[in-house]
């Protein structure tokens, strides 16, 4: 699979419209002012294969030492689907796999369980505590450091926790705050099952608790999905562009704001012949992908998994 590295167009488009003038000037600001230098591959390289959202679907998956799930491991979140997804993410190659929940996992939520029985019932030999994990990694709110052969290690952090649509597992009102101060600062690896607002989200269907969470750690990668048609990648430097951008787009700031993104723009690009553009400074990039492999109502063939190195 084709590793990516650029700003898709797609996903970003999506904040712009003829009705929104702030928000769409801002988007093609964004756009051409993108990062000018990729970050530095490793002398001792990991590849990380990221998926998501494969409903009970078994996509090809690139070889790679660490495998990432995302969630929505099924379509209904019963035990049979739960540990045929377990089963065949354990034939796969990879020294260590991670996963999390998502929304649809309905049989991993013990509070959606209690709650709504009529929707999931543990049954003797078929609840939550029966399921064959082998040597799946599960992370519910919870970190991990994983060691490799070449001498490096990643630490990360995986919760399943989504806004509220709808009556579905790990999921909190919208207006609640469960991401700060909740991510720890050494995080490599952030994994979880939704985006953050303003990027890969449809327009801005992320949780903006989590956009700011990640201003204060800055992880080297982030991987989620559950918007499937948002499913692209995105590098993000934390800068000042990056902040007239995200303030705009999550409705903080106004036209003053995009005048300093404008002046920040124009300045990095006519620096960026000297090495000075965006991506270079001591703000290192954060890669940002939603590897959702079921598709959306237009488009409902999987794709393969996505596949990058850290």
């Amino acid at each position: 699979m084709k590793t990516l590295h650029h700003q898709p167009s797609g996903p970003i488009s999506q904040h712009a419209s003829p009705s929104r003038p702030l928000p769409t000037l801002a988007v093609k600001l964004y756009k051409w002012c993108g990062i000018t230098k990729l970050p530095t591959v490793p002398e001792h390289p990991i590849t990380v294969v990221c998926i998501s959202d494969t409903h009970s679907s078994q996509p090809v998956v690139p070889e790679g030492d660490l495998l990432l799930h995302a969630g929505d491991l099924t379509q209904s979140g019963s035990f049979s689907e739960l540990q045929d997804q377990l089963d065949w993410l354990n034939t796969q190659p990879h020294k260590y796999k991670v996963v999390i929940g998502g929304n649809h996992d309905l049989l991993l939520d013990p509070v959606f369980t209690d709650r709504f029985p009529e929707r999931i019932y543990e049954r003797p030999g078929s609840c939550r505590a029966d399921l064959k994990w082998g040597n799946i990694i599960y992370l519910e709110k919870g970190s991990i450091k994983l060691d490799f052969v070449n001498g490096r290690s990643l630490n990360i952090f995986g919760s399943p926790l989504t806004p509220q649509f709808g009556n579905w597992a790990f999921q909190h009102p919208p207006i609640r705050d469960v991401w700060t101060n909740v991510i720890p600062k050494d995080t490599d690896i952030l994994l979880t099952h939704g985006p953050p607002k303003c990027h890969l989200d449809l327009g801005g269907k992320g949780d903006p608790f989590l956009t700011k969470e990640l201003w204060r750690t800055r992880p080297s990668l982030v991987v989620f999905g559950h918007l499937h048609a948002a499913r692209g990648e995105e590098l993000v430097v934390f800068d000042g562009i990056q902040a007239s951008y995200d303030s705009i787009m999550m409705g903080e700031k106004g036209y003053l704001s995009l005048v300093g993104m404008a002046l920040l723009s124009v300045y990095h690009k006519a620096v960026g012949h000297l090495g000075m553009g965006r991506g270079t400074s001591k703000s290192k990039p954060t890669r940002l992908i939603n590897a959702a492999i079921v598709g959306d109502k237009v488009d409902m063939k999987p794709r393969d998994g996505i596949a990058v190195t850290l």
